[in-house]
């Protein structure tokens, strides 16, 4: 990329790998920041700021980006997006996956004979109706 401005070694105790990490990081924040289309930008500098939209908003749905940038376009008309900006809009559409609930476990029906026998040592006493009529002898 030929726009880009290249570091100097202004300091001698900057290595060739200290500057040479710098000048990448110099150049990481221009691409960064040029996701705002400029016709002089060189084809590299493009698609590296397409990479960057691309591994942003790879693991959405075309159909939720789509409605991602037209919200963003109604509600933010002066502004222009960013990656990250169309992201939350994205996944913010999507429908979360709800956790289904358990399942009741199936439960048993109590026989009459072991309902008598629990309210018998209760010391219950019940009409032929299964009504209470008594508690304790």
């Amino acid at each position: 990329m030929t726009n880009l401005a290249k570091a100097s070694n202004g300091s001698t105790h900057l290595s060739k790998e200290q500057l040479a990490h710098r000048e990448w990081i110099g150049g990481r924040v221009i691409t960064l920041l040029s996701h705002y289309y400029r016709p002089d930008d060189p084809d590299e500098l493009t698609a590296a700021t397409g990479a960057d939209w691309v591994a942003v908003l790879g693991g959405l749905s075309q159909q939720f980006i789509a409605k991602a940038c037209v919200t963003y376009l109604r509600d933010n008309p002066t502004r222009k997006p960013t990656p990250g900006a169309i992201y939350d809009l994205a996944s913010g559409m999507m429908v979360k996956p709800r956790r289904e609930p358990e399942p009741e476990p199936e439960r048993q029906r109590m026989s009459a004979d072991d309902a008598k026998r629990i309210l018998a040592e209760a010391n219950v006493r019940v009409d032929e109706n299964g009504q209470v009529v008594g508690l304790g002898k």
